[in-house]
C-alpha cells in the first residue's frame, strides 16, 4: 500500500509566519511524517521548529532509527529555563508499505487513527529517551485508514470562547464525519481542518494551527508510451503490452498516438485549444487516460518536475505538460515504454529550441521521480 499526505494550516493572528513545521520523507518502501511546534509564536518559534524538523529529517534520510533520532534532538535542543518547557515539540510517524507503523510523540497532541470513519485507539507506552518523557506506539495501518496529526492549535481551537475546553479530538472527528469529509482527498481534508480551526478562533487564531492528513490506499501504477518502436514488427507487441496492465495509460507523442489508434481501431481526437501557448494541445483516445504531444511536452514536464523538486508545488493548469507532471507525481510506480524510431523533424526542433531529445528528457524525468521515491523502469523497443 501507499500513503497520500495533505498539509494545511494557519498562523497565529497578526503573525506573518507559523511556528509549526511539517516535513514528509518518502522512500520506495516507507513514508515518514514529522511535525514540530516551536515554543511561542512568530519568527522565534518558526526557527526552533524548523531546526528541530530539519535535524530529524536529515537523520532519517540517513536511515537512523526513530529512537536515536529523538535522542539526538533531545541532546541538541535545550529546555527553556523560565517556563521549564522544551523549545519545540516533536511527533515522528514512520509507516512502511506493509502497514507497520512506529510513532514517537513528544508534547504534541496524540495521533488520531480512524478506521471506517471510527476512532481506533492505539496502545501507547511511556518511555524516557535522553531524559525526555515520550509516548511511543507500534501499530498497523490498513487500506482506507485516515490518520490525523495536528498541532495543539487545532485541538485547542476556540478554547475559552465558543468552546470551554477547545474543539478537542472528539469535536474534530465529529465535524469531519458530519460533513462527510473523510472520503475526500487528503489536501481537501487538511484545508477543511485548518478552516475549522480558524473559524473556532473567530478568524483571530490564538495559536499556530497545522493539520496533517494521511490516508492509506492501494499502490498506483502508470505506464507511459512514448515513441514508436524502431522495428515496425514490434508495433503490435508494444500496444499489447501498453493495454495489458492495470495501470493509468499515458501516451506522449503524435506518432505514438497514431500507432495506438491504428492498432486498436480507435479514433485519435486532437484538441485545438491551447491551455498554455508553450505546450501543444492534448488529444483523446478511448481507453487511454492521457494523450499528449511528445518532445516539447516531455521537456516542459521535466521543467515542472525540477521546479517541484524545490518548491513541492505545481500549478493548477490543464495543459498537457501539467497534466503529465501531475499524473507522474500521483503514481507510485511508473513504466516507460520507449520507442527508438527516429523522427527527422524532431532534430531541427530540438536544435532551434535547445531541447533535450526524447530519450534524454525521459531519463532526466526518471531520475527526478526516483529521487521522489517512485519505482521506475524502462523498456526500450
Amino acid at each position: 500500500m501507499k500513503f497520500d499526505v495533505g498539509i494545511s494550516g494557519v498562523a497565529k493572528y497578526r503573525e506573518e509566519v507559523t511556528g509549526d513545521t511539517p516535513e514528509v520523507i518518502k522512500t520506495k518502501d516507507s513514508i515518514t511524517i514529522i511535525l514540530s511546534d516551536g515554543l511561542g509564536s512568530g519568527i522565534k518559534a518558526s526557527i526552533l521548529s524548523i531546526l528541530t524538523t530539519k535535524i530529524a529529517a536529515g537523520l532519517i534520510r540517513r536511515n537512523i532509527g526513530l529512537e536515536q533520532v529523538f535522542a539526538t534532538i533531545a541532546d541538541t535542543l535545550p529546555t527553556c529555563k523560565v517556563r521549564n518547557l522544551a523549545y519545540a515539540t516533536l511527533s515522528i510517524l514512520k509507516i512502511q508499505d506493509n502497514g507497520r507503523a512506529h510513532l514517537i510523540e513528544y508534547d504534541n497532541p496524540e495521533l488520531i487513527v480512524l478506521s471506517n470513519g471510527n476512532l481506533r485507539p492505539i496502545e501507547r507506552r511511556k518511555r524516557n529517551i535522553a531524559g525526555k518523557d515520550v509516548n511511543e506506539a507500534y501499530f498497523e495501518v490498513g487500506i482506507g485508514d485516515v490518520l490525523l496529526l495536528n498541532s495543539d492549535g487545532v485541538i485547542n481551537a476556540g478554547v475559552g470562547g465558543i468552546f470551554k475546553l477547545g474543539l478537542g479530538e472528539a469535536g474534530l472527528i465529529e465535524n469531519l464525519k458530519s460533513r462527510s469529509l473523510l472520503g475526500e482527498e487528503v489536501e481537501t481534508i487538511a484545508d477543511k481542518i485548518a478552516e475549522l480551526a480558524e473559524c473556532c478562533y473567530l478568524c483571530e487564531p490564538c495559536d499556530d494551527s497545522t493539520a496533517i492528513v494521511i490516508k492509506a490506499r492501494p499502490k498506483k501504477h502508470a505506464m507511459v508510451f512514448t515513441g514508436p518502436p524502431g522495428d515496425q514488427n514490434q508495433d503490435a507487441s508494444i500496444v499489447q503490452k501498453f493495454f495489458g496492465s492495470d495501470s493509468q495509460r499515458i501516451i506522449c507523442g503524435g506518432a505514438s498516438g497514431n500507432l495506438v489508434a491504428r492498432m486498436t481501431g480507435k479514433k485519435l481526437k486532437t484538441s485545438l485549444q491551447y491551455e498554455d501557448p508553450s505546450v501543444p494541445p492534448i488529444a483523446n483516445i478511448e481507453g487511454v487516460d492521457l494523450v499528449t504531444e511528445g518532445v516539447l511536452t516531455l521537456n516542459k514536464c521535466l521543467e515542472k518536475l525540477e521546479d517541484y523538486r524545490v518548491t513541492k508545488q505545481i500549478n493548477k493548469g490543464s495543459d498537457g505538460a501539467t497534466l503529465l507532471t501531475k499524473a507522474l507525481l500521483k503514481a507510485d510506480a511508473v513504466v516507460f515504454l520507449m520507442g527508438t524510431a527516429f523522427n527527422p523533424a524532431h532534430e531541427e526542433i530540438m536544435r532551434s529550441l535547445q531541447l533535450k531529445s526524447r530519450f534524454e528528457a525521459v531519463q532526466s524525468i526518471e531520475n527526478i521521480l526516483s529521487e521522489l521515491g517512485k519505482e521506475i523502469s524502462m523498456e526500450v523497443f
